[in-house]
């Protein structure tokens, strides 16, 4: 039971300190005894795994005892005592308080005959050191990628960006977890108004558990239909300092290993952490594939079926020919055969993510190649079908962002099916209402679609093609800049 006072205060004790973690097997907690009786007392306690417990034997405790045996009873030295072990007082005397501080990795220390409770950082959290994305595999670029750890990830920033400009506000959200979270932005770049946004959302968050960037995607968008993502994830600090520089802000939430840019659009999604380190033309060249690749992975297998179906005059004669012949004896229709190899082809993909990299990776391929030869030489899709798919599967592999690739299945499969009952206008209508759609998202206040809609020919340019350095002097003006140049004359 909790002892308060008249003022709601809490009145700490060792027998308190005890109560409250009795069920927590993994808090240590070690009274230390003084003086010819024992008179004096300091209640050690401390989450075991996340605070440094050599520190605490080869440091705070002869310390403590040094300190009783000399200068028992002495108010001047027991205020030495605090600034010699750093210890820090409490702001908020609460039982909140301290867990925050004790699961952080910090020892609490409650001196029991002055009734003080202090902590003191001297955590030791299990983490591992930066090393390259899994994800984002690193050819020229960096290979210290972000980890799990936030105050790892803030200092990775932070070396690339030695700057006083660069702000980093802690947050502390979900009432439970206390997962901490940090805000990275360019106090003179960031436009006030988009900073104003994301601030007064974590600020709002009221959920009693925050611990996945998903989760926190989803609050901060507060969108109830959302096809495709409006925030960023990266897990290469060069592309968040990119980011950074172009106007935009980084949330590192801990436990995560990697971070949420913010506003992003189409065209920031489309691009690769590596484009900065390659040479222009080849990046521009890229650019495009990934673009004619997009176009392919979402609307192809709908647009086949679609001319299979209702629109055999609009192919070319040759073509129909062949494609007629190698259909002969077959028992589906060719949307059947096209639905069925994209379930297979989601199979893959999903087992592949599963599984370990190298098995993923030969289950995909392998798997792929011999179901492929056996299902048209059973009988089950024509040819001109498993090389359709072929293509599909590929073009989706070229899309740098995992989360656009997860919303592209969905995407096919909805083009797919309008290409199975109304044909190409049902293609096309979806298409209209697709781009209808991404010109009405705004991601903090910017446009999906920019530099496209509103249109700036400047920015399109500079979007699609990759420039020479010398040529990139402004940052993107749809993310209204207050500092719009990135020369220094």
């Amino acid at each position: 039971m909790i002892t308060t006072m008249a003022n709601d205060k809490i009145v700490w004790s060792e027998q308190l300190i005890r109560e409250t973690y009795k069920e927590s097997s993994d808090v240590i907690i070690e009274t230390c005894r003084y003086g010819t009786n024992g008179e004096d007392a300091v209640v050690l306690f401390y989450a075991n795994g996340l605070c440094d417990s050599n520190e605490i034997r080869k440091v705070v405790q002869p310390e403590l005892a040094l300190h009783f045996e000399q200068n028992a009873g002495d108010k001047l030295s027991f205020n030495s005592l605090v600034t010699m072990l750093t210890l820090a007082p409490f702001e908020e005397n609460s039982m909140g308080a301290v867990d925050q501080f004790l699961f952080a990795g910090d020892l609490i220390l409650f001196f029991v005959k002055e009734k003080a409770l202090y902590h003191m950082s001297i955590n030791k959290r299990p983490q591992r050191s930066p090393s390259e994305s899994a994800t984002e595999i690193s050819i020229r670029g960096p290979k210290d990628g972000f980890i799990e750890d936030a105050v790892t990830n803030v200092a990775i920033i932070r070396k690339r960006m030695r700057t006083n400009s660069l702000h980093v506000k802690a947050f502390t959200i979900g009432t439970r977890t206390q997962t901490t979270l940090s805000l990275l932005y360019l106090a003179d770049v960031i436009n006030p108004k988009i900073l104003d946004e994301v601030t007064k959302k974590l600020n709002s968050i009221d959920r009693d558990g925050i611990y996945t960037i998903d989760q926190l995607d989803e609050v901060l968008t507060g969108s109830k239909i959302k096809i495709l993502p409006l925030l960023e994830y990266t897990g290469r600090p060069d592309f968040a300092v990119n980011a950074l520089l172009s106007g935009r802000f980084i949330i590192v939430l801990d436990g995560n290993p990697m971070v949420v840019i913010g506003p992003a659009g189409l065209t920031l999604i489309l691009k690769s952490p590596e484009d900065i380190h390659f040479n222009y033309s080849y990046v521009t060249f890229a650019r495009l594939i990934r673009g004619i690749s997009l176009f392919f992975a979402i609307f192809l297998p709908g647009i086949w079926v679609a001319l299979m179906a209702f629109h055999q005059d609009q192919i070319p004669f040759r073509i129909m020919a062949t494609v007629a012949i190698s259909r002969l004896g077959l028992p589906f229709s060719s949307q059947i055969e096209m639905f069925i190899l994209l379930m297979l082809l989601e199979i893959f993909r999903e087992a592949g993510i599963r599984l370990p990299n190298a098995i993923g990776q030969t289950l995909t391929s392998i798997g792929g190649l011999i179901i492929g030869d056996a299902a048209i030489r059973a009988g089950l899709v024509s040819p001109s079908v498993v090389v359709i798919g072929a293509i599909t599967a590929v073009s989706g592999v070229t899309l740098v962002n995992q989360s656009l690739s997860s919303v592209v299945s969905i995407m096919r499969l909805f083009f797919f099916i309008l290409g199975c009952y109304l044909g190409l206008y049902g293609v096309i209508l979806g298409i209209v209402l697709f781009i209808s759609y991404l010109a009405s998202q705004k991601s903090f206040g910017v446009s999906y679609l920019a530099p496209l809609s509103p249109f700036r020919f400047k920015d399109a340019i500079a979007s699609f093609m990759r420039l020479p350095w010398f040529m990139m002097k402004k940052r993107p003006s749809g993310m209204m800049p207050q500092d719009k140049d990135r020369l220094r004359s």
